[in-house]
């Protein structure tokens, strides 16, 4: 009788983690939700850009390169921190684009709207909280790279 309550409780432990399991996106098949960002400019011009997911999934792409590459799963607690900050900042509404020789830019997608702000210029510099999330998004890559 005792085993067949342990089963019984393992089966139902199983169904419920099974549950869990988070869709898996593809470069070309993203949610209606994310936050990019990266830099770019400079003597080749190249841009790069990093995309992150709700899910924590991370895609790395570099301009003049056709192929985009999945790096490391970063951390759903992070993640979520800094999808809240984005909305804190109010990056989806935000109007900011002053890109320099070399530039560092922040993305959003919410609900299918994308906005971009662009910093680089010296004489107009970007809000601190701004360059300070775009510098915790970039330490991601250094975690899971």
């Amino acid at each position: 009788m005792k085993l067949n309550h342990l089963l019984l409780a393992l089966l139902c432990t199983a169904t419920v983690f099974s549950q869990c399991k988070t869709t898996k996106y593809t470069p070309d098949n993203l949610p209606d939700e994310y936050l990019r960002f990266g830099n770019g400019g400079g003597f080749t011009g190249i841009e790069t850009t990093y995309t992150l997911l709700e899910n924590g999934q991370l895609f790395k792409s570099v301009s003049r390169q056709s192929e985009t590459q999945e790096l490391a799963t970063c951390k759903r607690k992070k993640v979520k921190r800094l999808f809240e900050r984005a909305e804190t900042l109010d990056l989806a509404n935000l109007k900011f684009m002053y890109p320099g020789n070399i530039y560092q830019f922040v993305e959003i997608l919410d609900d299918g709207a994308m906005n971009r702000i662009v910093w680089g210029e010296k004489d107009n510099p970007v809000d601190e909280n701004i360059k300070s999330l775009h510098e915790e998004l970039m330490q991601l890559i250094v975690e899971n790279h």
